[in-house]
């Protein structure tokens, strides 16, 4: 790469914009300067390695960029919240260049310019192998509407909204080399260009009282797990209900293998797991689909931990729910 630090900070500054009217200094300086939003403020971050978040013989730099700005995004829409504001580090080997940064921002601008948040600050580094790209991304939610992942109850309904599995079906299809038509596709552009729930999560806050939320970044295996254990419930998943993507079974019948493990270990999806009260779930239903066009599809209820996490199969068979999907360092 030819240019420095300093001039590669000046051109990202020139892309991203003039910052909105809350945020004081934005880019350029030692840090960034902002109004607080009302309401509590929501913070997260992730950090994105090549060879292991992404492959770059997968998708394009703006791709890339895109997905990982949309994974912080669903982080917020999970607590109940709206993104505000983001800062961003590059972590940069020799072989990426100015053009390849460039499009790495453009794919995270477009979602910023989506959802209605600005990046405002990072940092750029040289990398002596790998391109890294983290995130860290601010929120601002009301106090009567953030919802965690540990609040679950005995009773309580699970919901997913949207279809599940067109991630990993995606994945595998990349990985085969499959001819990009049809069904994989479809499944190709939900797993490189996914959509974060954020108006689906307000949907389920204005008619519903959601006891717990989570979105899918791992599997809906491990999602599931996660919210039974953060909890402290259990949980029964009616296999029959999941609402398997139709990509996903038509890749799944090229590969060979089962549609509902593609469903079960699908990360990155980024669709909600959401437990609310079983009389509220008829009206959620229909106010979710008739103001963002999203199903939210009931699969299951909340039991008692002692229980368990179960799968109900077709044939009325039951078997511990399997914790499928990825995990970090679990090997460690």
């Amino acid at each position: 790469m030819s240019a420095g630090e300093r001039e590669l900070i000046k051109r990202i500054r020139g892309s991203v914009g003039t910052p909105g009217p809350a945020t004081i200094v934005g880019i350029g300086d030692d840090a960034a300067v902002f109004e607080p939003a009302p309401g509590l403020g929501l913070i997260t971050c992730d950090a994105f390695v090549d060879g292991v978040h992404f492959r770059r013989d997968f998708a394009t730099l703006s791709d890339i960029g895109t997905k990982c700005m949309i994974a912080n995004v669903s982080d917020i829409a999970a607590m109940g919240g709206f993104p505000t504001r983001a800062v961003v580090s590059l972590c940069i080997p020799e072989h990426i260049t100015e053009s390849d940064v460039s499009s790495i921002y453009d794919g995270m601008l477009s979602v910023c310019r989506r959802f209605s948040f600005e990046i405002v600050g990072g940092d750029i580094v040289s990398s002596p192998k790998d391109l890294v790209i983290s995130i860290a991304l601010m929120g601002a939610a009301s106090r009567d509407r953030i919802v965690t992942r540990s609040g679950a109850v005995v009773g309580d309904a699970i919901m997913v909204t949207g279809q599940i599995g067109g991630s990993e079906a995606g994945l595998r299809a990349l990985a085969a080399g499959f001819p990009q038509e049809g069904a994989v596709l479809a499944a190709v552009r939900r797993h490189l260009r996914p959509t974060p729930r954020i108006a689906e999560a307000q949907a389920f806050l204005d008619v519903a009282t959601p006891h717990a939320m989570i979105d899918i970044s791992d599997g809906l295996g491990s999602e599931l797990w996660l919210l039974a254990e953060e909890s402290g419930v259990g949980l029964r998943i009616r296999e029959d209900l999941i609402p398997v993507d139709e990509c996903a079974r038509a890749v799944a019948d090229e590969l060979g293998c089962s549609a509902l493990e593609l469903a079960m270990g699908s990360g990155e999806e980024f669709e909600l797991v959401v437990a609310i009260p079983q009389p509220e779930m008829s009206r959620t239903v229909e106010h979710v689909a008739a103001v963002t066009g999203t199903t939210a599809t009931y699969i299951g209820d909340v039991v008692g931990a002692v229980q368990g996490c179960s799968l109900v199969r077709s044939d009325g068979s039951v078997e511990p729910l399997e914790r499928s999907g990825y995990e970090h360092l679990g090997g460690v």
